[in-house]
């Protein structure tokens, strides 16, 4: 990862501030820092890295105290893990495999867009035409420069080199059923607006890494809000979108990798979205009797 700006803001250990801790809301206590050190009586201390899923060259190199942290786990737990028929699944069922098209659901104009979106990453018109709105959602991203990889990646490359037990908080088919069952309409209504603020969303996924290189939890999710508040004829649909990529998942991915936490030194790796916040995996693991302390 990128180098932070300055020093996160971590919970104290001493007993009139640990008293003041307690009174902060989830969004005060958890609004700066992306590696925390999740600890409970009896276990061994494990760590939570927020991480960002793109490849980029001011993340290409880990953090020292996350490769610390990294080199002292006992088992890595990813969000998801895509190989093999994983892949093939998932594209599988980004795809129409009946007589839909893109092109019908977006209109001309927009389908042009989507083409010329997707150009980089050298995607022939006949295999954009087949994806859903939802699959070209998910390749509407800057291309990344160099042969960096997203941090998610270094360290499941990591992983493997160590021969090290590797956890998955969630399987194809449920990463399937968070995309392919959001409503035709929303899909199209975000896809739409994605496509005639290409310019907008290239600036606020720049201001979202800076966010990130800071460790502004809280800035990430006030960039995002104040988006979304701009364009009020899509806010329903972008409620819709994050309470099932975001808040849902949360839920299920604070309570899955409880398993390896359980048993200590383990290292999760989850999206910087999933950590702060009253439905945050953090403060949802503090509720379960777990101390959360920021680390970097």
């Amino acid at each position: 990862m990128g180098r932070a700006a300055g020093l996160t803001a971590r919970l104290v250990v001493a007993s009139g501030e640990l008293a003041f801790a307690a009174n902060l809301s989830a969004s005060e206590r958890f609004a700066k820092g992306v590696l925390w050190r999740v600890s409970k009586a009896g276990i061994a201390p494990s760590y939570i890295y927020g991480t960002m899923h793109v490849a980029d060259p001011r993340l290409a190199e880990l953090p020292a105290p996350v490769r610390k942290a990294f080199g002292g786990a006992h088992s890595l737990v990813v969000e998801y893990v895509a190989d093999g028929y994983e892949r093939a699944r998932f594209l599988e069922a980004a795809t129409f495999l009946d007589r839909q098209t893109l092109s019908e659901k977006i209109g001309k104009e927009d389908f042009s867009r989507a083409l010329e979106a997707l150009r980089p990453i050298g995607l022939s018109a006949e295999f954009v035409n087949k994806l859903k709105p939802w699959g070209v959602l998910l390749n509407l991203r800057a291309p990344s420069s160099g042969e960096s990889m997203a941090p998610d990646a270094q360290l499941y490359a990591l992983a493997l080199q160590r021969r090290m037990p590797l956890f998955a908080m969630e399987g194809v088919e449920e990463q399937v059923f968070v995309f392919d069952e959001f409503p035709m309409e929303s899909q199209v209504a975000l896809l739409k607006h994605a496509l005639a603020h290409r310019a907008e969303l290239e600036s606020i996924s720049e201001q979202t890494l800076q966010a990130y290189l800071a460790r502004d939890l809280a800035g990430i999710w006030r960039i995002h809000r104040e988006f979304a508040a701009r364009y009020p004829q899509v806010a329903d649909h972008h409620a819709r979108f994050t309470q099932r990529v975001v808040f849902d998942r949360s839920v299920v991915m604070a309570f899955r990798m409880q398993r390896q936490l359980r048993k200590g030194n383990a290292f999760v790796a989850v999206g910087a979205l999933h950590l702060p916040g009253e439905g945050g995996v953090l403060n949802l693991l503090a509720q379960r009797g777990y101390r959360i302390t920021a680390v970097e």
